[in-house]
């Protein structure tokens, strides 16, 4: 008798430290997920909603007809990046800081959307302004000589 409860026992045992090795896998499977998941800057879900529309530090003013984001340019950087007259395409509407980007395909997701495909609606233009990759290139701070360093615009910037 004494036999098959040692056995019994044994079984327990083996069971209790399944179960337990079970849920601690399932934790640390779970932490490596959410570290995955915070490493990757900006969101996809803050892309969606505020970064893919406007450069940093811009604000988005409003859409166009064609639902087309409208950005100003508030705090007048491109006149402290040493831009004027002559980089008028860093702009749409010169007199009021303003720019035009292409809206956003709302049945997408950026978090789902392959590097070729970011990088296609990177360069979609709205007219004849600069596409967001042009942006990007030409429109960061001047460095002498005419040249420009790349503009901020964060999640976009390595699709340029």
């Amino acid at each position: 008798m004494s036999a098959v409860l040692n056995v019994l026992a044994i079984i327990g045992l083996v069971a209790i430290l399944v179960v337990v090795i079970y849920y601690i896998w399932n934790y640390i499977s779970k932490m490596n997920k959410d570290a995955s998941i915070a490493k990757e800057r900006p969101t996809p879900t803050y892309m969606e909603q505020t970064g893919l529309k406007c450069p940093d530090y811009w604000m988005l003013s409003g859409l166009d007809g064609n639902g087309n984001y409208i950005c100003e340019d508030k705090k007048e950087l491109m006149k402290q990046y040493g831009k004027n007259s002559a980089s008028a395409k860093c702009y749409s509407d010169i007199s009021g800081k303003k720019m035009v980007f292409s809206k956003f395909d709302n049945t997408k997701s950026w978090a789902n959307m392959s590097d070729e495909d970011k990088i296609k609606f990177a360069a979609t233009k709205v007219n004849t302004n600069y596409s967001r990759s042009e942006w990007i290139k030409n429109c960061g701070p001047n460095v002498g000589n005419g040249v420009s360093t790349r503009a901020v615009w964060s999640g976009l910037d390595k699709y340029a």
